[in-house]
C-alpha cells in the first residue's frame, strides 16, 4: 500500500473510533450535582451543557417562558436532564449518534394549560370590546369579543407576557404563569390615553393592531361631540368624516359607499333601529350623551355582521363608570346640558353588591325646546319649507289650478324626545349580562287654526303633520364556557310607527283618502359560539330566528297609493374561520345561510378577507386589507315620494321583509385598503371599493294599484341593476394633544331601472361624486378645544325635487303618456299645457343634466372645560356655516309673476322660475354642560 493511502486509512480509523467511543462524563459512571431555583429553562440547559459537555439540542420556541426548579445531587446525565425538565411539559430522546434532543412530552399528566381573561377600562371598569391580545412567547394573538373576553387554549406551561392594546388606550403588559393541566384567569386593565379629542379611528377584526385600522370606521362619543353641530345631530353628522360614508346635507340620511339610505341597517346594541325620516338636518335621532361608539362596516364586511347590501351601522350605549372632574372614580354621576334646541340629561352609576357582581347603569334622555325658544335662523328655514309648491299643486289638483304664489299657512314646528336605559352586570371575569332599551318620538308640521282664515288663500291651507315613534330592547348574556369556548345568547325586539295627518283643500284631492301610516316590528333570538382551536384557528358560529311584520298605508297624497300588510320569519346562520398566515397576515373565510320562509328558499353569502402588516419597510409601517363576497338583504326600507306640495317631508318611509313575490336584493363587494405610517405622527390611508348590484328592489311609480287593496310586493316593486365604485385618500398628523387632517373622496354610482329613462344607466340621486374635507382639532391651553371643519362637494346631479322626477316616473318618463293621463282624468287643457311646457323647457326627463352648484361650508367650535369645586363645567360655542353661504339642497319651481307674464331674459313666458331650496344658514349655538 502506498504511504499516502496508509496515512489516510489511519486518520479515518481514528475519526471513526472517536465517534463510536462514548464521551467521558455521559456514561453511567459519571454523576453531577446542580441546583436551579426558578431559573429560565434556556439558562438552565446552557449550564447543563457547559458543565457536562453533552450534545444537547432544542427548539428555542419550546423553552421560551419556561422555568426550571431542580436540585440534583450526584445524578447521572439522563436523570439530571429529567430533573431539569420536570414540570415543563418537555422530554428528551437520544439519537443513535449520541445527540440529545428536546421534544414535547407524549405521556404522563396533562402537559398544557389554558388562559382566560377579560380586558377592562381602568377608570370605568367596563369591558373593552375588540382589544388586541398578544402572547409574545407563544407568538399567538387574539381579539377580545364584544364583552372584552378572550381565551388562549393549549399553552405550554411557563410564564407569558400578555400584551394588550386598543385604540384610545395605553398598551399594558402583564405576566401570567401557566401550569400544566390547569386554567389561569386574569383581568387586564387599560388606561385611556390622555387626549381631549379622540380622532376618528378605524377598527376591525384583524389579529394585529395595524391592519385592524382597516375595514370599518368608528366614531366615539367624543368624535360625535366634537362636530360643530353636536347639540342634537352630531351623532350622525360625525359619520360624514369617515371615508366613503356620506350624511346628506339635505336629509341627514346615511349613505355607505354609493348605497341608498335603505340599503344598510342601523343597530343599537345589536338590535335594529328603524330610523324615521330626519325632518331637519339639525335634529338627530338620539341623545348625544346616550351612545358611546358608532361603527360603520363597509364593503367587504364579514359574515358575522349580517345581511345588508351596502353596509351596517352599529351603535353602542355608553356604559362607562362615572369619573369625577379630577379623575376620581365615583359611584354616581349626573350630567345636564342645555343648548338652543334641547335639554339633555344623563345619569350613570356603578356599584358592587354583596355577591361580588359589578353593576353599571345608564339613564339618558332628551327633549326638544322648540315651543319655548326656537333659533331664529332655523325657524326661518322651516318657514321657507312651509311654502306651497305651485307646480305640484297644479299637477295633482283635480280641477284647473293656475300657478300662484301662496303664502305659508300655520305655524311650522318640530318636536322630539328620546329615553335610553342600559345596564351591564359582570359576574367576575367569565360571565356578563348586558341589557338596554330605547324609545323615541319626533314630529314636524304646520298646525292650522280657524283664526284669520283668508278665503283667498284657501289653496294654501294644507295641514301636513308627521309624527313618528320607534324603539328597541335587547338582552345579551356572554359566558366563557371553557378554555376553548365562548358562548352568547341574545333576545331583541324593535318597532316603528308613523302617522301622517294630511288635510288638503277639496279641489286638490276630491275623492282620495289622505292620511297614511306604517307599523313595523321585528323580534329575534340569537345563540352563538366562539371556538378557539389548538392549531390557532378561531371558529365563530351563530344561529338566529327572526320574525317581522309590516302594515302600511300610503294614501292618495303620495305618488304611489299603496296598502300592504305582511309578516313572516327567516332563520339565519353563519360560520367563519379566522386563521393566522405566518407572522404578517391573517385570513378570514365564512358564509351566511338564510332560510326565507316566504319563498321557501335557502340563500348563501360566501365572504373572504385578508389582512397583512409589515412594520419595517422603506416607507414605514404598511398594512393592507382586502375583502369581498356576496351580500343579500331581506328587510328593505323605501321612501315613497309625496304629492304634498309642502317641502317639510318629501316622502313617506316604510319597511318590509321580502314576501314570496319578489327576489331578495343581491350585491357583490370587493374592497382594498392601505394604511401607511411613515412616522408615529403621520399616517396616510387609501381606500377603494367596487360593488356590483346584481338585483336591487326599487319602487315602481308607474304601477296602478287599487287603493285600499292589500297588494303583493311585486305590484309596486321592480328590479334595478347597477354598480358603485370609489377611491378615498386621507392624510392626518397629530399636533400636540390634537391633530389636523385632509381627505378627498371620489365616487361613482349608477343604476338602470326597468322601463325608466329609456333603460339607460343614470347616476343615483344621492351620490356626491367629489368631496374634499379638512379638519383641525387643537388644544390651545388646558381644558380648551378649538375645532375647525371645512368641506366642499361638487357635481351633485338630480337637482330638482325628487317628487318632480317620480311624478314623471309614474308615466315612464314619457311626456306624451303624462298628457294623455292628465286629459283622461279631466284636467283642463290650460293646466296640461302649463305642465307640459314646464317639463320640456327644463328637461325633467334627463336628471343627469341637472347639476347642482357646489357646497362649501366652514364650521367652527370652541369649548372650555374647567372645575368648579366638585363640579365640572363646560361652556361651548359653535358656528355652523361661518361664511353664511347659501348652499343649495335642491331646486324647485316658484312663480315670478313679472317673468311669467312678461317673459324672462330669453323672452319665454308662462314658465315658473327655477329657485333654490337652501341648506342650513349661519347658525350660532351656545351650550352649557354641568357634571357632578
Amino acid at each position: 500500500m502506498p504511504p499516502f493511502k496508509r496515512a489516510l486509512t489511519i486518520v479515518l480509523l481514528f475519526l471513526v473510533s472517536a465517534v463510536l467511543v462514548p464521551r467521558t462524563g455521559l456514561g453511567q459512571e459519571a454523576t453531577w450535582s446542580l441546583s436551579f431555583q426558578n431559573e429560565p429553562l434556556s439558562s438552565a440547559l446552557a449550564t447543563v451543557v457547559a458543565v457536562t459537555g453533552a450534545d444537547l439540542a432544542w427548539d428555542p420556541l419550546l423553552v421560551t417562558g419556561k422555568r426550571s426548579f431542580c436540585r440534583a445531587e450526584e445524578l447521572p446525565f439522563d436523570e439530571l436532564l429529567s430533573c431539569v425538565l420536570q414540570g415543563t411539559g418537555l422530554d428528551f430522546v437520544r439519537r443513535s449518534n449520541g445527540l440529545y434532543v428536546l421534544e414535547i412530552a407524549t405521556e404522563g399528566p396533562p402537559l398544557f394549560g389554558n388562559l382566560r381573561g377579560i380586558v377592562l377600562d381602568v377608570e370605568t371598569e367596563q369591558p373593552i370590546s375588540n382589544a388586541h391580545v398578544y402572547l409574545a412567547e407563544a407568538q399567538r394573538g387574539s381579539v377580545a369579543n364584544q364583552e372584552g373576553m378572550f381565551i388562549f387554549p393549549r399553552l405550554l406551561p411557563g410564564t407569558y407576557n400578555v400584551r394588550v392594546s386598543h385604540l384610545g388606550y395605553r398598551q399594558n403588559t402583564i405576566s401570567v404563569s401557566i401550569r400544566a393541566g390547569s386554567d389561569a384567569s386574569s383581568e387586564v386593565l387599560l388606561h385611556p390615553e390622555s387626549v381631549l379629542i379622540a380622532p376618528i379611528v378605524i377598527d376591525g377584526l384583524g389579529m394585529t393592531p395595524a391592519s385592524s385600522l382597516l375595514g370599518a370606521a368608528v366614531a366615539s362619543q367624543e368624535d360625535a361631540l366634537s362636530t360643530a353641530n353636536s347639540g342634537a345631530s352630531g351623532l350622525l353628522q360625525s359619520l360624514a368624516a369617515m371615508p366613503g360614508v356620506r350624511v346628506s346635507d339635505a336629509t341627514a340620511d346615511i349613505h355607505i359607499q354609493g348605497g341608498d339610505a335603505g340599503e344598510h341597517e342601523f343597530r343599537l346594541d345589536g338590535a335594529p333601529v328603524f330610523l324615521p325620516l330626519n325632518v331637519a338636518t339639525f335634529v338627530g335621532p338620539f341623545s348625544p350623551f346616550a351612545l358611546g361608539r358608532i361603527t360603520v362596516h363597509k364593503a367587504g364586511f364579514g359574515v358575522d355582521h349580517g345581511s345588508q347590501i351596502s353596509g351596517v351601522v352599529e351603535a353602542e350605549h355608553d356604559l362607562r363608570t362615572p369619573v369625577g372632574v379630577r379623575g376620581v372614580r365615583r359611584q354616581n354621576q349626573l350630567t345636564v346640558q342645555i343648548d338652543p334646541l334641547s335639554t339633555n340629561v344623563r345619569f350613570s352609576g356603578n356599584r358592587t353588591d354583596s355577591r361580588g357582581r359589578h353593576i353599571t347603569t345608564l339613564s339618558a334622555g332628551r327633549i326638544g325646546m322648540w315651543r319655548l325658544a326656537s333659533p331664529p335662523s332655523l325657524a326661518g328655514l322651516l318657514d321657507d319649507w312651509n311654502t306651497v309648491d305651485t307646480f305640484l299643486l297644479s299637477a295633482f289638483a283635480s280641477t284647473n289650478t293656475p300657478f300662484a304664489n301662496l303664502p305659508p299657512e300655520g305655524e311650522p314646528a318640530l318636536h322630539f324626545a328620546d329615553v335610553h336605559q342600559a345596564v351591564r352586570v359582570r359576574f367576575g371575569a367569565l360571565r356578563t349580562l348586558n341589557a338596554s332599551a330605547y324609545w323615541g318620538r319626533s314630529g314636524i308640521g304646520n298646525e292650522l287654526s280657524a283664526a284669520n282664515l283668508d278665503p283667498a288663500n284657501r289653496l294654501a291651507r294644507f295641514r301636513d303633520l308627521y309624527s313618528w315613534q320607534n324603539g328597541m330592547a335587547q338582552a345579551r348574556y356572554d359566558v366563557v364556557r371553557s378554555a376553548h369556548v365562548l358562548t352568547h345568547v341574545q333576545v331583541r325586539g324593535s318597532f316603528y310607527r308613523l302617522n301622517h295627518d294630511f288635510e288638503a283643500p277639496d279641489s286638490f284631492s276630491a275623492e282620495q283618502t289622505e292620511d297614511d301610516g306604517n307599523d313595523v316590528f321585528e323580534v329575534g333570538l340569537r345563540a352563538g359560539m366562539d371556538y378557539y382551536m389548538d392549531n390557532g384557528h378561531h371558529l365563530e358560529a351563530a344561529l338566529e330566528i327572526i320574525g317581522s311584520g309590516s302594515d302600511f298605508n300610503v294614501a292618495g297624497t303620495q305618488q304611489l297609493p299603496v296598502s300592504h300588510s305582511s309578516s313572516g320569519f327567516r332563520v339565519a346562520s353563519f360560520l367563519k374561520d379566522d386563521m393566522q398566515l405566518g407572522r404578517h397576515g391573517s385570513l378570514e373565510i365564512g358564509t351566511r345561510l338564510t332560510w326565507l320562509n316566504a319563498r321557501q328558499t335557502l340563500y348563501g353569502e360566501p365572504r373572504i378577507s385578508t389582512r397583512f402588516d409589515f412594520s419595517d419597510t422603506a416607507v414605514g409601517a404598511v398594512s393592507f386589507f382586502v375583502g369581498g363576497g356576496l351580500y343579500r338583504q331581506f328587510t328593505s326600507q323605501f321612501d315613497i315620494s309625496s304629492r304634498s306640495p309642502r317641502a317639510f317631508v318629501s316622502s313617506t318611509r316604510v319597511w318590509l321583509q321580502n314576501d314570496a313575490t319578489v327576489t331578495p336584493p343581491k350585491t357583490g363587494h370587493v374592497a382594498l385598503e392601505v394604511l401607511v405610517s411613515p412616522t408615529p405622527r403621520w399616517s396616510l390611508s387609501l381606500e377603494s371599493y367596487y360593488k356590483r348590484n346584481y338585483h336591487v328592489l326599487t319602487l315602481d311609480y308607474s304601477a296602478d294599484p287599487e287603493i285600499g287593496k292589500d297588494l303583493p310586493q311585486s305590484d309596486f316593486l321592480q328590479a334595478s341593476q347597477g354598480y358603485s365604485a370609489g377611491l378615498s385618500a386621507s392624510v392626518t398628523r397629530t399636533v400636540g394633544m390634537g391633530g389636523v387632517g385632509l381627505s378627498i373622496d371620489y365616487s361613482r354610482a349608477e343604476r338602470t331601472i326597468a322601463n325608466l329613462f329609456g333603460e339607460r344607466s343614470l347616476t343615483v340621486p344621492w351620490n356626491e361624486p367629489l368631496r374634499l374635507e379638512a379638519k383641525a382639532d387643537l388644544v390651545p391651553f388646558k381644558g380648551a378645544v378649538l375645532l375647525v371643519r371645512w368641506k366642499s362637494i361638487w357635481d351633485r346631479t338630480w337637482g330638482f325635487r325628487k317628487s318632480y322626477y317620480d311624478f314623471l316616473g309614474a308615466h315612464l318618463n314619457n311626456v306624451d303618456n303624462l298628457v294623455a293621463d292628465m286629459r283622461s282624468n279631466g284636467v283642463s287643457e290650460d293646466a296640461i299645457r302649463r305642465i307640459q311646457r314646464q317639463i320640456e323647457f327644463f328637461g325633467l326627463t334627463d336628471p343627469d343634466a341637472h347639476v347642482l352648484p357646489g357646497i362649501h361650508q366652514l364650521d367652527t367650535g370652541f369649548s372650555w372645560t374647567f372645575p368648579v369645586g366638585s363640579y365640572a363645567m363646560q361652556l361651548r360655542a359653535d358656528v355652523i356655516n361661518v361664511l353664511g353661504r347659501k348652499n343649495t339642497a335642491e331646486w324647485l319651481f316658484q312663480l315670478d309673476e313679472e317673468q311669467f307674464f312678461l317673459g324672462d331674459d330669453s323672452g319665454q313666458t308662462g314658465l315658473l322660475e327655477r329657485n333654490e331650496r337652501p341648506l342650513l344658514p349661519r347658525v350660532v349655538s351656545i351650550a352649557a354642560r354641568l357634571t357632578w
